[in-house]
């Protein structure tokens, strides 16, 4: 296989494939991403082939280079867990003062834009954002087609957008995040 030899690659591949699998599949807990580990230890192997010719005992040269990928790749798992938690615990505090000033304000402005919308638009808004409810159950509730609710509500979405420009970026970047995934 060091020479480049296609066949003896997809010998030792099909020999090792099962027992590497398990392994990473014992230490991630996911099919896909042990499958993935495994795709790329055979690709540092033979990307490495011809280093391979220095090497007495290829079976711990493999498991082993198999190990430091699993635990490469749980490290770089865990860092993005750590940092996912940072996100949600940064954006869930909003007990400072200021904070509570602009979530006072985004309020605010938000209910005058939404006063000035059309009543069946801001009817329609106030189902999808205050309610909660998807665009088929406000069809339903309000009689109309569900094309007709997301004509709506882009409607309003636009218009309220429009009506909140003048905030700085900070606020803006807010009060989307608010009509946009509550």
């Amino acid at each position: 296989m060091s020479s480049g030899n296609e066949m003896a690659f997809k010998k030792l591949y099909d020999k090792y494939y099962d027992k590497i699998f398990a392994v990473a599949l014992n230490f991630t807990k996911s099919k896909v991403i042990a499958e993935e580990i495994v795709q790329d230890v055979f690709l540092k192997i033979w990307l490495k082939r011809e280093a391979l010719t220095g090497v007495d005992n290829f079976e711990a040269y493999l498991f082993i280079m198999a190990r430091n990928h699993i635990y490469n790749c749980l490290r770089s798992k865990m860092k993005d867990i750590v940092y996912l938690d940072y996100l949600q615990n940064y954006f869930a505090v909003v007990e400072d003062a200021t904070s509570s000033l602009y979530t006072k304000d985004i309020y605010k402005l938000i209910s005058e834009a939404r006063e000035k919308l059309p009543p069946q638009q801001r009817r329609v808004f106030e189902l999808s954002r205050y309610e909660g409810l998807n665009h088929k159950a406000i069809a339903e509730k309000l009689s109309i087609s569900t094309l007709t609710v997301k004509a709506h509500l882009t409607k309003a979405l636009q218009f309220i957008r429009q009506k909140l420009e003048s905030l700085d970026c900070f606020h803006l970047l807010l009060i989307q995040a608010w009509v946009l995934f509550l």
